[in-house]
């Protein structure tokens, strides 16, 4: 039986190509774009986007970039960073959410999305319902 990914407290993890596509990211994209611009007070927020180095992650945030834009959300490409040091950048500039293009633990095929909100903090479970409502 294949279990299909879906959108969870850790973020969305799924196999590059497979269930983990351009259109999911662009479906996820809009969700937490439109979660941001909804849970900030500023005209033009800003999110950055962070990555660790699977190949798939230089397409995956040109991806979000677009999405972003399309909201008149700002975006800060960081590139390769560690989590650690993502919700710090978020905290210290004061950015409206990251997002993190990582599968962390899981084979090199697979890639996925973990969401911070602008305390620096990952999504909990009543912020991931109030995102479920936008996909």
């Amino acid at each position: 039986m294949l279990i299909q990914p879906k959108l969870e407290v850790t973020g969305y993890r799924g196999i590059w190509g497979e269930s983990l596509t351009t259109e999911i990211v662009e479906k996820y994209g809009r969700t937490f774009a439109q979660f941001t611009k909804e849970n900030s007070n500023a005209t033009s927020p800003t999110v950055l986007i962070g990555r660790d180095g699977r190949e798939s992650g230089i397409l995956i945030a040109e991806i979000l970039t677009k999405e972003f834009e399309k909201f008149g959300i700002s975006t800060i490409n960081g590139d390769i960073l560690p989590t650690p040091t993502i919700l710090l950048a978020v905290q210290k500039h004061k950015y409206d959410g990251a997002i993190i293009i990582t599968a962390s633990h899981n084979p090199i095929e697979y890639n996925g999305l973990k969401f911070v909100t602008k305390d620096a903090r990952l999504t909990n479970e009543a912020e991931v319902e109030k995102m479920k409502k936008f996909l």
